[in-house]
């Protein structure tokens, strides 16, 4: 058995261990933030997303860039300036492997069902030299599970969502979630929402080659085996031209229970007589979205 003394020794060095830690990761997080703004001044874009995994890759998304409609050549080019600029601007470039930057299109099908659509990234090293054979690949680090937060300066909001998350099959057969909320001003980088928003949208969109929710369904959220929200609505349904239906479901939970969503370890979305259990990486995107709201 640990004496007293040696107790409280092992306690001061974990408090010590925790509080570098948290110390570092401070001092990468408000890195990461002035990066962020200093690529949406330079290049007068306000969709620009900046993301350090595993302490070693920096990627850089653009969101909906006016360059999406432009030719490759152009978002190379585009991509190379800005590996330039964050190799001349990030203080912490000496500890990274890699910069990739990509491009990503964010589209509404029939004001419900967002998604993204990734148009290629470029890779480059620490000192801005492409990496080889990395033109036109799909985007990394998809954005999918992650949300997208967009401050428009028009509305003097921010938005928060995600794109997709799929639920089950894929955007041809099978049914996706997009979760979303808006606070007021502006809340990306290091910034934080004081306002709690009253409701969060949960967007359902199913294409099935039949109809997959007819009459009344009912819908439980769970978790961690607790319902958290529980209603019963109805699908709009819908026959494409080429023959698959699509289904529709907009509701909206209040904040409170999305955070209890977000929070737990097991979570599950319940449609009818079918379950559907969110993925690891799906629930670590639903709890950084509450991170962007100040509670």
């Amino acid at each position: 058995m640990l004496s007293s003394s040696r107790f409280r020794f092992l306690v001061l060095l974990i408090c010590s261990c925790l509080a570098a830690s948290c110390t570092q990761l401070a001092a990468s997080l408000i890195e990461i933030s002035k990066l962020q703004q200093a690529i949406v001044k330079e290049y007068g874009e306000q969709g620009v997303n900046v993301r350090l995994n595993n302490s070693t890759i920096l990627i850089i998304t653009f969101i909906n860039s006016p360059l999406n409609i432009r030719s490759v050549g152009e978002r190379a080019q585009r991509a190379e300036q800005t590996a330039q600029f964050v190799k001349q601007h990030y203080s912490s470039i000496a500890a990274i492997d890699e910069i990739w930057v990509g491009f990503v299109a964010q589209k509404t099908s029939f004001v419900i069902v967002t998604y993204t659509e990734g148009l290629g990234s470029f890779g480059f090293d620490k000192n801005a030299h492409q990496l080889p054979s990395t033109n036109d690949l799909p985007v990394v680090d998809s954005p999918d599970s992650y949300p997208a937060v967009v401050y428009s300066p028009a509305l003097k909001q921010t938005d928060v969502s995600i794109m997709r998350l799929q639920l089950e099959g894929d955007l041809n057969n099978g049914l996706a979630m997009a979760p979303h909320f808006t606070v007021p001003g502006d809340a990306t980088g290091l910034r934080r929402s004081p306002v709690i928003p009253e409701t969060v949208g949960l967007d359902f969109a199913s294409y099935s080659t039949s109809v997959r929710f007819p009459g009344e369904t009912k819908l439980i959220v769970s978790s961690d085996n607790r319902v958290v929200y529980e209603t019963t609505s109805q699908f709009s349904a819908s026959r494409m031209t080429n023959g698959t239906f699509s289904e529709f479901l907009l509701l909206k939970i209040p904040y409170q229970a999305f955070r209890r969503m977000a929070t737990g370890e097991k979570v599950t979305v319940t449609l009818g007589d079918k379950q559907y259990e969110l993925s690891d990486d799906q629930r670590a995107g639903l709890r950084e979205m509450t991170r962007y709201v100040k509670e």
